[in-house]
Protein backbone atom coordinates (compact mmCIF):
# COMPACT_ATOMS: atom_id res chain seq x y z
CA UNK A 1 0.00 0.00 0.00
CA UNK A 2 2.39 2.78 0.82
CA UNK A 3 4.55 2.03 -2.49
CA UNK A 4 0.63 2.52 -4.26
CA UNK A 5 0.67 5.90 -2.39
CA UNK A 6 4.24 6.88 -2.97
CA UNK A 7 3.67 6.35 -6.83
CA UNK A 8 0.05 7.57 -7.06
CA UNK A 9 1.48 10.72 -5.31
CA UNK A 10 4.49 10.89 -7.79
CA UNK A 11 1.66 10.90 -10.90
CA UNK A 12 0.02 13.76 -9.52
CA UNK A 13 3.16 16.00 -8.67
CA UNK A 14 3.88 14.90 -12.18
CA UNK A 15 0.47 16.14 -13.68
CA UNK A 16 0.41 19.50 -11.91
CA UNK A 17 3.09 21.30 -13.84
CA UNK A 18 1.41 20.22 -16.99
CA UNK A 19 -1.76 21.30 -15.96
CA UNK A 20 -0.25 24.34 -15.39
CA UNK A 21 1.58 25.06 -18.51
CA UNK A 22 -1.91 24.19 -20.41
CA UNK A 23 -3.81 26.89 -18.36
CA UNK A 24 -0.73 29.73 -19.34
CA UNK A 25 -1.22 28.14 -22.66
CA UNK A 26 -5.07 28.57 -23.21
CA UNK A 27 -4.67 31.91 -21.63
CA UNK A 28 -2.09 33.06 -23.94
CA UNK A 29 -3.84 31.93 -26.82
CA UNK A 30 -7.10 33.57 -25.93
CA UNK A 31 -5.42 37.05 -25.36
CA UNK A 32 -3.85 36.74 -28.90
CA UNK A 33 -7.15 35.77 -30.08
CA UNK A 34 -8.85 38.84 -28.78
CA UNK A 35 -6.12 40.99 -29.13
CA UNK A 36 -5.95 39.66 -33.05
CA UNK A 37 -9.89 40.69 -33.03
CA UNK A 38 -9.59 43.66 -31.81
CA UNK A 39 -7.13 44.62 -34.43
CA UNK A 40 -9.30 44.07 -36.91
CA UNK A 41 -12.40 45.41 -35.23
CA UNK A 42 -10.04 48.44 -35.81
CA UNK A 43 -8.89 48.15 -39.21
CA UNK A 44 -12.81 47.31 -40.16
CA UNK A 45 -13.87 50.27 -38.80
CA UNK A 46 -10.93 52.38 -40.21
CA UNK A 47 -11.79 51.52 -43.52
CA UNK A 48 -15.33 51.02 -43.82
CA UNK A 49 -16.11 54.61 -44.16
CA UNK A 50 -13.04 55.01 -46.73
CA UNK A 51 -14.22 52.06 -48.62
CA UNK A 52 -18.04 52.76 -48.78
CA UNK A 53 -17.01 55.98 -50.25
CA UNK A 54 -15.14 54.91 -52.78
CA UNK A 55 -17.71 52.07 -53.02
CA UNK A 56 -20.27 54.45 -53.49
CA UNK A 57 -19.85 57.53 -55.55
CA UNK A 58 -21.43 60.83 -54.55
CA UNK A 59 -24.74 61.44 -56.36
CA UNK A 60 -23.75 63.76 -59.28
CA UNK A 61 -26.49 67.03 -58.72
CA UNK A 62 -28.80 67.36 -61.77
CA UNK A 63 -27.90 69.78 -64.79
CA UNK A 64 -29.80 73.05 -63.35
CA UNK A 65 -29.30 76.72 -63.85
CA UNK A 66 -27.36 79.01 -60.67
CA UNK A 67 -29.55 80.79 -58.67
CA UNK A 68 -28.53 84.09 -58.06
CA UNK A 69 -26.50 83.72 -54.23
CA UNK A 70 -24.86 80.82 -55.87
CA UNK A 71 -23.76 82.92 -59.01
CA UNK A 72 -22.63 85.69 -56.96
CA UNK A 73 -20.40 82.83 -54.70
CA UNK A 74 -19.10 81.74 -57.68
CA UNK A 75 -18.20 85.19 -59.11
CA UNK A 76 -16.68 86.31 -55.82
CA UNK A 77 -14.32 82.85 -55.31
CA UNK A 78 -13.08 84.01 -58.62
CA UNK A 79 -12.17 87.24 -58.14
CA UNK A 80 -10.56 86.50 -54.47
CA UNK A 81 -8.51 83.96 -56.88
CA UNK A 82 -7.43 86.64 -59.35
CA UNK A 83 -6.73 89.61 -56.56
CA UNK A 84 -4.21 86.33 -54.63
CA UNK A 85 -2.45 85.66 -58.13
CA UNK A 86 -2.21 89.54 -58.55
CA UNK A 87 -0.76 90.03 -55.26
CA UNK A 88 1.42 87.21 -55.73
CA UNK A 89 3.08 88.88 -59.19
CA UNK A 90 3.42 92.31 -58.10
CA UNK A 91 6.32 92.72 -55.72
CA UNK A 92 6.14 95.50 -53.53
CA UNK A 93 8.56 98.27 -53.67
CA UNK A 94 9.72 99.77 -50.52
CA UNK A 95 7.84 103.48 -50.21
CA UNK A 96 9.55 106.62 -49.48
CA UNK A 97 9.82 109.43 -47.16
CA UNK A 98 7.81 111.78 -49.25
CA UNK A 99 8.77 115.51 -49.56
CA UNK A 100 5.62 117.08 -50.40
CA UNK A 101 1.65 116.36 -50.72
CA UNK A 102 0.26 117.96 -53.63
CA UNK A 103 -3.07 118.74 -53.55
CA UNK A 104 -5.11 117.68 -56.97
CA UNK A 105 -9.14 118.20 -55.40
CA UNK A 106 -10.94 119.93 -52.45
CA UNK A 107 -14.73 119.73 -52.10
CA UNK A 108 -15.80 122.29 -48.95
CA UNK A 109 -19.32 123.35 -50.97
CA UNK A 110 -20.68 120.34 -50.61
CA UNK A 111 -20.69 120.33 -46.98
CA UNK A 112 -21.71 123.89 -46.27
CA UNK A 113 -25.30 123.73 -46.96
CA UNK A 114 -26.09 122.42 -43.69
CA UNK A 115 -28.93 123.25 -41.10
CA UNK A 116 -29.62 120.96 -38.38
CA UNK A 117 -32.92 120.61 -36.68
CA UNK A 118 -31.23 119.35 -33.23
CA UNK A 119 -28.37 120.35 -31.24
CA UNK A 120 -27.24 123.96 -30.37
CA UNK A 121 -27.62 126.94 -32.02
CA UNK A 122 -24.38 127.96 -32.40
CA UNK A 123 -23.49 124.84 -34.30
CA UNK A 124 -26.06 123.46 -35.99
CA UNK A 125 -24.02 124.70 -39.43
CA UNK A 126 -21.59 122.78 -38.50
CA UNK A 127 -21.51 119.52 -40.97
CA UNK A 128 -17.98 118.13 -40.02
CA UNK A 129 -16.95 115.04 -42.05
CA UNK A 130 -16.53 111.84 -40.01
CA UNK A 131 -14.11 110.19 -42.38
CA UNK A 132 -13.21 109.26 -45.93
CA UNK A 133 -11.68 106.05 -46.90
CA UNK A 134 -11.15 104.61 -50.90
CA UNK A 135 -11.36 101.11 -52.00
CA UNK A 136 -8.19 98.98 -52.82
CA UNK A 137 -8.30 99.81 -56.75
CA UNK A 138 -7.68 103.52 -55.59
CA UNK A 139 -10.76 105.04 -57.83
CA UNK A 140 -13.59 105.44 -55.20
CA UNK A 141 -13.90 107.04 -52.18
CA UNK A 142 -16.96 106.82 -49.49
CA UNK A 143 -17.43 110.07 -47.52
CA UNK A 144 -19.64 110.16 -44.13
CA UNK A 145 -20.79 113.58 -42.58
CA UNK A 146 -22.58 114.69 -39.76
CA UNK A 147 -25.94 115.50 -41.80
CA UNK A 148 -26.44 111.62 -41.66
CA UNK A 149 -25.37 111.59 -45.42
CA UNK A 150 -22.69 108.78 -47.47
CA UNK A 151 -21.29 109.86 -50.37
CA UNK A 152 -19.45 108.36 -53.05
CA UNK A 153 -16.71 110.25 -54.97
CA UNK A 154 -15.25 109.02 -58.26
CA UNK A 155 -11.69 109.80 -57.36
CA UNK A 156 -9.84 108.21 -60.57
CA UNK A 157 -10.28 110.55 -62.79
CA UNK A 158 -12.30 114.26 -62.51
CA UNK A 159 -13.56 113.75 -58.83
CA UNK A 160 -17.10 114.13 -58.41
CA UNK A 161 -19.86 113.17 -56.04
CA UNK A 162 -21.78 110.21 -58.33
CA UNK A 163 -24.56 108.84 -55.21
CA UNK A 164 -25.18 109.43 -51.86
CA UNK A 165 -27.61 107.99 -49.58
CA UNK A 166 -29.32 109.36 -46.74
CA UNK A 167 -28.84 106.87 -43.55
CA UNK A 168 -31.18 107.81 -41.30
CA UNK A 169 -29.28 108.28 -38.06
CA UNK A 170 -25.59 109.15 -37.30
CA UNK A 171 -23.06 107.13 -39.57
CA UNK A 172 -20.97 104.78 -36.69
CA UNK A 173 -18.41 103.04 -38.88
CA UNK A 174 -17.99 101.64 -42.54
CA UNK A 175 -15.49 99.64 -44.18
CA UNK A 176 -15.34 98.07 -48.24
CA UNK A 177 -16.34 95.01 -49.10
CA UNK A 178 -12.88 92.84 -50.53
CA UNK A 179 -13.68 93.14 -54.18
CA UNK A 180 -14.43 96.88 -54.12
CA UNK A 181 -17.72 96.36 -55.54
CA UNK A 182 -19.73 96.99 -52.43
CA UNK A 183 -19.48 98.91 -49.42
CA UNK A 184 -20.40 98.23 -45.94
CA UNK A 185 -22.09 100.86 -43.56
CA UNK A 186 -23.45 101.24 -40.01
CA UNK A 187 -25.39 103.57 -38.85
CA UNK A 188 -27.39 104.52 -35.17
CA UNK A 189 -30.87 102.18 -34.53
CA UNK A 190 -30.10 100.55 -37.98
CA UNK A 191 -28.81 97.21 -39.26
CA UNK A 192 -25.90 97.01 -41.31
CA UNK A 193 -26.10 97.71 -45.14
CA UNK A 194 -24.58 96.73 -48.20
CA UNK A 195 -24.43 99.17 -51.10
CA UNK A 196 -23.63 98.67 -54.27
CA UNK A 197 -20.33 101.02 -55.23
CA UNK A 198 -21.52 102.21 -58.50
CA UNK A 199 -25.39 103.34 -58.24
CA UNK A 200 -26.32 103.03 -54.49
CA UNK A 201 -28.51 100.64 -53.99
CA UNK A 202 -29.18 98.91 -51.09
CA UNK A 203 -27.91 94.48 -51.73
CA UNK A 204 -28.54 93.54 -47.99
CA UNK A 205 -29.58 94.14 -44.57
CA UNK A 206 -26.98 92.06 -41.45
CA UNK A 207 -29.44 92.51 -38.30
CA UNK A 208 -27.48 92.59 -35.03
CA UNK A 209 -29.59 91.81 -32.77
CA UNK A 210 -29.54 92.07 -28.54
CA UNK A 211 -30.57 89.96 -25.18
CA UNK A 212 -34.30 90.71 -26.64
CA UNK A 213 -34.29 90.29 -30.12
CA UNK A 214 -34.62 93.95 -30.91
CA UNK A 215 -32.14 95.51 -34.02
CA UNK A 216 -28.92 97.32 -32.59
CA UNK A 217 -26.61 99.01 -34.39
CA UNK A 218 -22.70 97.96 -34.48
CA UNK A 219 -20.74 100.27 -33.61
CA UNK A 220 -17.56 99.13 -35.10
CA UNK A 221 -17.49 96.88 -38.37
CA UNK A 222 -15.16 94.71 -40.86
CA UNK A 223 -13.77 91.76 -43.03
CA UNK A 224 -12.30 89.06 -42.65
CA UNK A 225 -12.26 86.50 -45.48
CA UNK A 226 -15.80 85.74 -46.26
CA UNK A 227 -17.22 86.54 -42.57
CA UNK A 228 -18.66 89.78 -41.79
CA UNK A 229 -17.59 90.68 -38.17
CA UNK A 230 -19.93 93.89 -35.65
CA UNK A 231 -18.64 94.94 -32.83
CA UNK A 232 -21.37 95.40 -29.73
CA UNK A 233 -21.30 96.02 -26.40
CA UNK A 234 -19.17 93.32 -25.17
CA UNK A 235 -19.74 90.84 -27.95
CA UNK A 236 -19.18 90.44 -31.61
CA UNK A 237 -21.76 88.78 -34.26
CA UNK A 238 -20.60 87.24 -37.09
CA UNK A 239 -22.62 87.07 -40.84
CA UNK A 240 -21.59 85.10 -43.97
CA UNK A 241 -21.18 87.90 -46.61
CA UNK A 242 -23.31 85.56 -49.01
CA UNK A 243 -26.45 85.21 -46.40
CA UNK A 244 -28.33 88.55 -44.97
CA UNK A 245 -30.46 88.48 -42.14
CA UNK A 246 -29.57 87.17 -38.43
CA UNK A 247 -26.29 86.21 -37.23
CA UNK A 248 -24.61 82.83 -37.53
CA UNK A 249 -21.96 83.00 -35.22
CA UNK A 250 -21.47 85.00 -31.42
CA UNK A 251 -18.63 85.87 -29.52
CA UNK A 252 -18.21 86.89 -26.12
CA UNK A 253 -15.98 89.83 -26.29
CA UNK A 254 -14.28 88.98 -22.72
CA UNK A 255 -13.99 85.33 -21.48
CA UNK A 256 -14.42 85.44 -17.63
CA UNK A 257 -13.31 81.72 -17.55
CA UNK A 258 -10.28 82.91 -19.45
CA UNK A 259 -9.51 86.30 -18.16
CA UNK A 260 -8.90 87.43 -21.69
CA UNK A 261 -10.18 89.86 -24.39
CA UNK A 262 -11.71 93.87 -24.06
CA UNK A 263 -14.62 95.33 -22.14
CA UNK A 264 -17.24 97.93 -23.70
CA UNK A 265 -18.20 98.79 -26.90
CA UNK A 266 -15.36 97.60 -30.12
CA UNK A 267 -14.11 100.94 -31.55
CA UNK A 268 -12.32 99.52 -34.49
CA UNK A 269 -11.96 95.82 -36.17
CA UNK A 270 -8.94 94.78 -38.10
CA UNK A 271 -8.74 91.40 -40.26
CA UNK A 272 -4.75 89.86 -39.83
CA UNK A 273 -3.35 90.17 -43.24
CA UNK A 274 -1.89 86.60 -43.33
CA UNK A 275 -4.59 84.33 -41.08
CA UNK A 276 -8.10 85.27 -41.95
CA UNK A 277 -9.14 83.47 -39.24
CA UNK A 278 -7.83 85.83 -36.73
CA UNK A 279 -8.89 89.99 -36.63
CA UNK A 280 -7.83 92.26 -33.37
CA UNK A 281 -10.73 94.68 -31.71
CA UNK A 282 -9.71 97.40 -29.59
CA UNK A 283 -11.85 100.04 -27.91
CA UNK A 284 -13.03 101.95 -24.92
CA UNK A 285 -10.99 99.64 -22.55
CA UNK A 286 -7.43 100.01 -22.09
CA UNK A 287 -6.98 96.38 -23.67
CA UNK A 288 -6.95 95.13 -27.27
CA UNK A 289 -7.40 91.40 -28.22
CA UNK A 290 -6.61 89.30 -31.05
CA UNK A 291 -9.85 86.65 -31.85
CA UNK A 292 -9.95 83.61 -33.47
CA UNK A 293 -13.46 82.99 -35.55
CA UNK A 294 -12.65 79.21 -35.25
CA UNK A 295 -12.14 79.04 -31.48
CA UNK A 296 -14.50 81.74 -31.07
CA UNK A 297 -12.40 83.22 -28.01
CA UNK A 298 -9.69 85.65 -27.55
CA UNK A 299 -6.47 84.31 -28.26
CA UNK A 300 -4.18 87.13 -27.28
CA UNK A 301 -4.72 89.96 -25.01
CA UNK A 302 -2.67 93.38 -24.94
CA UNK A 303 -2.79 95.75 -22.12
CA UNK A 304 -2.28 99.27 -23.62
CA UNK A 305 -3.94 102.98 -22.70
CA UNK A 306 -6.51 103.92 -20.09
CA UNK A 307 -8.20 106.39 -22.87
CA UNK A 308 -9.14 103.36 -25.09
CA UNK A 309 -8.46 103.05 -29.38
CA UNK A 310 -10.24 104.14 -31.65
CA UNK A 311 -8.52 102.64 -34.78
CA UNK A 312 -6.32 99.37 -35.41
CA UNK A 313 -4.50 98.60 -37.86
CA UNK A 314 -1.51 95.23 -38.59
CA UNK A 315 1.99 95.32 -40.23
CA UNK A 316 1.61 93.97 -43.55
CA UNK A 317 3.23 90.77 -42.15
CA UNK A 318 0.94 90.52 -39.01
CA UNK A 319 4.02 90.61 -36.49
CA UNK A 320 2.81 94.76 -35.33
CA UNK A 321 -0.80 95.75 -33.96
CA UNK A 322 -0.42 99.78 -34.14
CA UNK A 323 -3.43 101.36 -32.44
CA UNK A 324 -4.59 105.21 -32.31
CA UNK A 325 -5.17 106.21 -28.95
CA UNK A 326 -8.20 108.23 -28.15
CA UNK A 327 -7.31 111.56 -27.74
CA UNK A 328 -3.33 110.71 -27.75
CA UNK A 329 -0.64 108.68 -29.51
CA UNK A 330 -0.56 105.85 -31.57
CA UNK A 331 0.99 102.90 -29.84
CA UNK A 332 2.73 100.05 -31.26
CA UNK A 333 2.24 96.31 -30.19
CA UNK A 334 4.60 93.38 -30.58
CA UNK A 335 1.64 90.51 -31.31
CA UNK A 336 4.48 87.67 -30.47
CA UNK A 337 5.14 89.07 -26.74
CA UNK A 338 1.90 91.03 -26.07
CA UNK A 339 3.63 94.38 -25.05
CA UNK A 340 3.80 97.84 -26.01
CA UNK A 341 6.93 98.57 -27.95
CA UNK A 342 6.77 102.03 -29.48
CA UNK A 343 5.01 105.31 -29.35
CA UNK A 344 4.35 107.51 -32.53
CA UNK A 345 4.13 111.14 -30.66
CA UNK A 346 1.48 112.83 -32.33
CA UNK A 347 -0.72 116.23 -31.42
CA UNK A 348 -4.29 114.94 -31.40
CA UNK A 349 -6.78 116.50 -29.04
CA UNK A 350 -9.45 116.12 -30.64
CA UNK A 351 -12.53 113.60 -29.13
CA UNK A 352 -13.29 112.21 -33.13
CA UNK A 353 -12.35 108.86 -34.16
CA UNK A 354 -9.30 109.05 -35.26
CA UNK A 355 -7.88 107.07 -38.26
CA UNK A 356 -4.50 106.40 -39.83
CA UNK A 357 -3.07 104.57 -42.52
CA UNK A 358 -0.12 101.89 -43.33
CA UNK A 359 1.24 102.18 -46.78
CA UNK A 360 1.49 98.43 -48.44
CA UNK A 361 5.83 98.05 -48.02
CA UNK A 362 5.07 98.84 -44.46
CA UNK A 363 7.54 101.47 -44.15
CA UNK A 364 5.06 104.74 -43.76
CA UNK A 365 2.41 105.48 -41.46
CA UNK A 366 0.13 108.60 -42.27
CA UNK A 367 -1.84 110.30 -39.50
CA UNK A 368 -3.63 113.68 -38.89
CA UNK A 369 -3.33 116.24 -36.12
CA UNK A 370 -5.87 118.36 -34.26
CA UNK A 371 -3.67 121.36 -35.61
CA UNK A 372 -4.65 120.35 -39.21
CA UNK A 373 -1.39 118.59 -40.28
CA UNK A 374 -0.83 115.79 -42.19
CA UNK A 375 2.05 113.85 -40.41
CA UNK A 376 4.31 110.88 -41.67
CA UNK A 377 6.42 108.38 -39.66
CA UNK A 378 9.13 106.12 -40.71
CA UNK A 379 8.65 102.76 -39.18
CA UNK A 380 11.95 101.64 -40.10
CA UNK A 381 13.18 103.83 -37.45
CA UNK A 382 13.58 101.66 -34.28
CA UNK A 383 13.45 103.83 -30.86
CA UNK A 384 10.79 103.57 -28.27
CA UNK A 385 9.48 106.72 -29.08
CA UNK A 386 9.31 108.08 -32.82
CA UNK A 387 8.72 111.42 -34.33
CA UNK A 388 6.85 112.28 -37.72
CA UNK A 389 9.48 112.13 -40.73
CA UNK A 390 7.72 114.54 -42.62
CA UNK A 391 4.77 117.31 -41.71
CA UNK A 392 2.89 119.26 -44.10
CA UNK A 393 -0.33 121.27 -43.21
CA UNK A 394 -3.45 121.06 -44.79
CA UNK A 395 -6.52 122.30 -43.24
CA UNK A 396 -6.79 124.98 -40.42
CA UNK A 397 -9.12 122.36 -38.00
CA UNK A 398 -8.84 118.81 -37.39
CA UNK A 399 -7.97 116.28 -39.61
CA UNK A 400 -9.52 113.03 -38.11
CA UNK A 401 -9.08 110.69 -41.01
CA UNK A 402 -6.50 110.10 -43.81
CA UNK A 403 -5.91 106.69 -45.97
CA UNK A 404 -3.30 105.85 -48.41
CA UNK A 405 -3.38 103.99 -51.26
CA UNK A 406 -0.56 103.62 -53.69
CA UNK A 407 0.10 107.10 -54.46
CA UNK A 408 -3.01 108.71 -53.80
CA UNK A 409 -4.10 110.04 -50.41
CA UNK A 410 -7.31 110.79 -48.98
CA UNK A 411 -8.45 112.81 -46.10
CA UNK A 412 -11.20 114.61 -44.57
CA UNK A 413 -10.67 117.77 -42.40
CA UNK A 414 -13.79 119.41 -39.29
CA UNK A 415 -14.18 118.95 -35.87
CA UNK A 416 -17.52 118.93 -33.64
CA UNK A 417 -17.31 122.58 -32.10
CA UNK A 418 -19.21 122.77 -28.38
CA UNK A 419 -20.38 126.13 -27.27
CA UNK A 420 -17.64 126.00 -24.86
CA UNK A 421 -15.34 125.45 -26.47
CA UNK A 422 -12.09 127.53 -26.10
CA UNK A 423 -12.29 129.04 -29.46
CA UNK A 424 -15.84 130.29 -29.30
CA UNK A 425 -15.91 133.73 -27.34
CA UNK A 426 -19.25 136.11 -26.89
CA UNK A 427 -22.28 134.63 -28.36
CA UNK A 428 -22.13 137.65 -31.17
CA UNK A 429 -19.03 135.73 -32.88
CA UNK A 430 -20.22 132.50 -31.79
CA UNK A 431 -21.82 131.78 -35.98
CA UNK A 432 -18.86 133.45 -37.33
CA UNK A 433 -16.36 131.78 -35.49
CA UNK A 434 -17.76 128.38 -36.21
CA UNK A 435 -17.98 128.99 -39.90
CA UNK A 436 -14.43 130.43 -40.51
CA UNK A 437 -12.88 127.51 -37.73
CA UNK A 438 -14.98 124.48 -39.45
CA UNK A 439 -12.82 123.85 -42.40
CA UNK A 440 -14.99 120.56 -43.39
CA UNK A 441 -13.74 119.59 -46.61
CA UNK A 442 -12.96 115.92 -48.58
CA UNK A 443 -9.58 116.14 -50.24
CA UNK A 444 -7.37 114.16 -52.57
CA UNK A 445 -3.24 114.42 -52.52
CA UNK A 446 -0.68 112.78 -54.65
CA UNK A 447 2.62 111.99 -52.78
CA UNK A 448 5.58 113.47 -54.34
CA UNK A 449 8.81 112.18 -53.84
Amino acid sequence: MNTEESSSSQELEEKKPSLRAERCGIASLLSSLRSDHLASKIDELSTTEAAASEEIPEEIPENRPLNRKEKRKLQRMQEIDQEVKKKAQEPVEIAEIPTNLKNTFCDKATFNSYNAQFGYKSTENNNFVHFSIQNEQGNRALVASQDRFIRMYKIDETPEVIWKHNTGNLVLDSCWENSGKGVFSSSKLRPIQLFDTENGSILGAYNGKDAGDNITAAMSIGQSGSSLIGGFKNKFQIWDIEYTGDAIQHIKSFDNDYNTGTTGLPMSITPHPTMPDLFAAGGSSSLVAIYSLKWRNAVSTIEGSLKGYTNLHFSPDGLKLYASERKGDIHCFDTRMNMLTQILKRDMTATHRTRFSIDKSGRLLFSGTSGGDVIVYDLHEYSEELQPAHVQNVASRCVPCVDLKGKKLVLCSGERVYPDDKLLGDQDQEICMDHERSENSFQIFEIQN
